[in-house]
């Protein structure tokens, strides 16, 4: 049984050299949560939402299945926390890092929202994005976002240059560059980048309901805040997507539970489970 690496809470365990980043992964209310666990058909084990601040087993986490093929099984599940403090426990896997879920507008307002999904299931073993013939997307929430300042701007262009030194434009289409930082002045964990990298290998991934792909084969760039501590501050260089096909979008967006702008509000002071 493996936890999908798409999940987007972060089962590590690992020695690292160093002061460990004082940064918390934060959700808003209004996001869910979407584990995936793939195995074993016969699996058996349990899961709980741990409350980090008592230590206590707040509720076990009920999974919906759905069988791939005779040997393997898909256990998935979305949740929805009030604000906490929390961290998920799952038999034999291990427990995630702590993670805290807030309503504070001041506070959200410093992360973006990254929602990815796959086109079909053929693209990867480790996740799946289609389950019964409906699309799911994972809602990745990360410290950061866009600056003016890290706009860049290309062409291509093909011209004709007569013999008098005229310049004939024969083919043009311009396209806009924008790096996108992960992390504020705290910084954040290695994984982070990690995380981003894999999901811009994504068919669709959006940023606070906004398309983007990754420039070429670009990678995040990683930028030491401060020697010892293992927090720092990444870059990415992205693409808006804009020649879209309206029906796909408009079927993404309806996915992403985006009505008017606005995410799906959770029952107040409740926790549940979806």
């Amino acid at each position: 049984m493996i936890v999908s690496p798409f999940t987007p809470l972060f089962f590590i365990v690992r020695k690292s050299d160093g002061i460990d980043s004082e940064y918390i992964q934060t959700f808003s209310t209004s996001d869910q949560i979407l584990i995936e666990l793939i195995g074993e058909n016969d699996w058996t084990g349990k899961s709980h939402i741990v409350d980090e601040i008592t230590g206590e087993y707040l509720f076990d986490i009920i999974f919906s299945t759905w069988v791939v093929n005779n040997m393997t099984t898909l256990r998935f599940t979305s949740l929805s926390l009030t604000p906490g403090f929390y961290s998920v426990e799952i038999d034999g896997l291990g427990k995630s890092l702590p993670f805290k879920v807030t309503d504070d507008k001041n506070e959200l307002l410093k992360t973006v929202l990254i929602q990815y999904s796959m086109h079909n299931n053929r693209q990867r073993e480790d996740a799946l994005f289609f389950i019964d013939n409906m699309q799911y997307f994972f809602d990745f929430r990360v410290p950061g976002g866009f600056k003016d300042s890290n706009w860049s701007f290309s062409v291509e262009s093909e011209q004709f240059v007569t013999d008098k030194s005229d310049i004939m434009q024969l083919y043009a289409m311009e396209s806009t560059q924008h790096k996108f930082t992960l992390g504020t002045s705290q910084g954040c964990p290695i994984w982070f980048a990690e995380m981003l990298n894999r999901i811009l290998c994504c068919t669709y991934v959006y940023f606070d309901g906004v398309r983007y792909a990754r420039k070429e084969s670009g990678v995040p760039e990683i930028n030491v805040q401060l020697e010892g501590i293992n927090s720092f501050v990444f870059t990415q260089n992205l693409q808006k997507v804009v020649n879209l096909n309206p029906i796909i979008e408009q079927q993404n967006h309806l996915v992403m539970r985006r009505v008017e702008g606005n995410y799906r509000i959770t029952t107040e002071n409740i926790n549940r489970k979806i």
